[in-house]
């Protein structure tokens, strides 16, 4: 019987960290640079991005066109673990839409 609530007790945890959560309830997010960004205490990795580091070419411009998609409306991140930093990796949604490669890209812009 105990082992069946354990079980239970671990099977709801990992559900409820599965959910995607709003990154924005009373906090703000800001790029730290084109592929991760900062809600309060927590660096996010944003899955599926790879930009140039700031002091990079283009890095700068990566940062930049991020923060502009984080101001744009409700940020939802979908949280899939962590990376060898501490970060932690997730997929990025701006009002229902998931941020891409092509988000922080120069020269490719999508319709919104």
């Amino acid at each position: 019987m105990l082992c069946l609530v354990l079980a239970t007790r671990y099977l709801v945890a990992v559900l409820i960290s599965a959910l995607p959560v709003l990154a924005c309830a009373g906090e703000r997010c800001s790029a730290i640079d084109g592929d991760t960004l900062r809600c309060g205490r927590e660096r996010v990795r944003v899955e599926g991005i790879n930009a140039p580091e700031l002091q990079a070419p283009g890095g700068q411009q990566a940062r930049q066109r991020l923060q502009q998609r984080l101001q744009a409306g409700e940020i939802v991140i979908e949280r899939r673990g962590r990376d060898k930093y501490g970060r932690t990796l997730g997929r990025l949604y701006v009002n229902g839409q998931r941020i891409t490669q092509n988000d922080v890209s120069p020269g490719v812009r999508r319709k919104r």
